[in-house]
């Protein structure tokens, strides 16, 4: 879990809580959300998007360097947390991106208040029950079982024997609590919110949504339903792709969330 040398770690006030963040570049404020196993620190899809915003990926309360307030229990508690994040932060207009779990999270928070998002990038997120497939379990499986099903072909990976290589005791630890806190938040219902896709109909902000279409945990009909949910969205479905773009597909992932952000206004 380590970061480049081109990131900055810091901590901001939320309450009593300390919360780290990464954050790196230079433009745009754009705020991203990691998925439910947990702040990875500051990889290369950050970086990339640091080309042109300033990017700003903070731990969601209860995994790695954030503490988990007595009160946060669940999705919705998260949610409140992270816009409590981006006021302690100082954004002004930025653009909200996250990735499974935290995808949820960017799409609860745009449910929530949009007045002030540029745009939103939701990537392989959980959040919404499909209709005729389902989300799989993966908090009752092994982390080797979890890291097949993350990919299509890992062969695609850069760098995946070191995504999957045995942790040390300190990041086993680390994986164990994050785990822990992924399924508080997460598990009932499992992975989703019965009431958000009516949410969203009232969010205007543009959207992205970004699929991989061999996506093993959460079905690509999942970002067909995110679209229709949302008013002004499109979907980008990446062939030959599991769950996480950003790392199996990152040079299609990017030329698309590129297209976008270039949009906007």
């Amino acid at each position: 879990m380590t970061s480049t040398a081109s990131a900055n770690r810091s901590t901001v006030k939320v309450g009593d809580t300390d919360v780290e963040v990464y954050s790196g570049g230079s433009g745009p404020a754009l705020l991203y959300l990691h998925g439910a196993r947990g702040n990875p620190g500051w990889r290369a899809y950050h970086e990339e998007l640091a080309r042109t915003h300033t990017v700003y990926a903070p731990s969601i309360p209860g995994f790695n360097g954030t503490a988990r307030p007595e009160w946060v229990y669940t999705i919705n508690d998260a949610t409140h947390f992270m816009q409590a994040v981006v006021q302690a932060l100082g954004l002004g207009q930025y653009i909200l991106a996250g990735h499974s779990m935290g995808a949820w999270v960017a799409a609860e928070m745009a449910a929530m208040d949009q007045h002030q998002l540029r745009g939103l990038v939701l990537v392989d997120a959980v959040g919404i029950k499909p209709q005729e497939g389902e989300i799989t379990e993966v908090f009752m499986v092994g982390e080797s079982t979890r890291a097949k099903l993350r990919f299509y072909d890992t062969s695609q990976v850069a760098n995946y024997e070191e995504l999957t290589k045995d942790p040390t005791p300190e990041e086993a630890e680390t994986i164990y609590y994050n785990t822990v806190m992924a399924y508080r938040l997460c598990w009932r219902p499992y992975m989703h919110n019965p009431s958000l896709p009516y949410y969203l109909n009232r969010v205007n902000t543009p959207a992205l949504i970004v699929w991989g279409k061999q996506d093993a945990i959460v079905p690509v009909e999942c970002g067909e339903l995110y679209r229709q949910a949302l008013p002004n969205a499109a979907l980008k479905v990446i062939d030959r792709c599991g769950h996480s773009p950003q790392l199996e597909k990152p040079q299609e992932f990017h030329a698309a969330v590129g297209e976008f952000l270039a949009g906007l206004k």
